[in-house]
This record gives C-alpha cells, sequence and structure tokens, in this order.
C-alpha cells in the first residue's frame, strides 16, 4: 500500500522563484493523472536544466528522495498532504553540494517531506566548475490525485454519497 501510495504521491519540482502562494496544478486538461505528473516533471526538468546550462552548472548525480519505511511521511502519505517545500543549496567548485536547508514550506504538514529531500539533495554532485554557486534554489511539490468524487459539494451536502459508493480507486 506505501508503495503504491508513495507512487502516487507526486514528488515534483518547480524552478519558479520561491512563493508561497502555491496552489496544485490543474490537471483537468489530461486524460490522466499519471500524464499531469509526467508533464509537470519534464517541463521542470528541462527549465532547471537550462536555467543551469546558463549559469555554467551541470548534474553529474541526482539522488531522489528516500521516501519509504518512514512512520510519519507513511502517514502523511495516506493522509494525502499536499503542498511544497521550497530549499536552498550552495554547489561548490568541485561540484559538491554544501548549506542545503529547507527555506520555506507551504504548510507545517508538508514539512514531515524535508528530512530525506534534505538528505538527497546533500548528495547531488554537479560538474565541477571554477567558481562556487550559491543560493540555488528548489521546488518539491506533493500531491495527489482527486477523488471521483471530490468537489461533489451539492451531493455531500445532502448526505448523498450515492455515486462514490462502489468505486475503486485509481492507481495510475
Amino acid at each position: 500500500m506505501v508503495k503504491s501510495m508513495i507512487a502516487a504521491v507526486s514528488l515534483l519540482v518547480a524552478s519558479q522563484a520561491f512563493s508561497l502562494d502555491w496552489q496544485r496544478p490543474d490537471c483537468s486538461g489530461f486524460d490522466r493523472f499519471s500524464e499531469c505528473r509526467n508533464a509537470e516533471k519534464n517541463a521542470y526538468r528541462e527549465k532547471k536544466q537550462k536555467e543551469f546550462r546558463e549559469k555554467g552548472l551541470s548534474f553529474w548525480y541526482y539522488e531522489r528522495p528516500d521516501l519509504s519505511e518512514n512512520e510519519a511521511i507513511e502517514q502523511a502519505l495516506e493522509d494525502k498532504v499536499e503542498g511544497a517545500l521550497y530549499f536552498s543549496f550552495t554547489v561548490e567548485r568541485d561540484g559538491s553540494v554544501s548549506e542545503v536547508h529547507l527555506k520555506d514550506k507551504t504548510s507545517q504538514a508538508v514539512e514531515v517531506f524535508a528530512p530525506p529531500i534534505l538528505a538527497a539533495i546533500q548528495n547531488w554532485q554537479f560538474v565541477p566548475s571554477e567558481k562556487s554557486w550559491p543560493e540555488q534554489e528548489w521546488r518539491y511539490q506533493f500531491y495527489f490525485e482527486a477523488d471521483k468524487c471530490e468537489g461533489d459539494v451539492k451531493d455531500k451536502a445532502k448526505g448523498s454519497s450515492a455515486a462514490c459508493e462502489g468505486d475503486e480507486p485509481s492507481e495510475h
């Protein structure tokens, strides 16, 4: 179950300047949630890689955070905690990463995801360069596929959830 929740969570990054007015991406234009999630990830990667190249930075090794085997994270995934975490770090001349810290967050609840992300960023490696690059920014987003009946306020207000009864959860 946890692995399917981890697969369902969208661990995304966006290269916009730090902003606490985060909103979950609008996936209404996609047939499947996974298509939306992949489009978001790909758009981010392309934009961030372009920004880094323009600065003279290039990833050598990118470690993904390990969100498994952590009870607090498992509970947050089960509870579908959504939001964004904003990180800052320095790329040293030798390509290593230092001064990694959580710069900001959209909510206290989403901070539960920070420790494994901090650990992963600390292990990133860039191609060595002639100078260090302080205050590089990274944003991780967490959002989930909306329930089929989510937003059906009219029926819920009347106490009827018949449209959702028996519906199987979607696993994209």
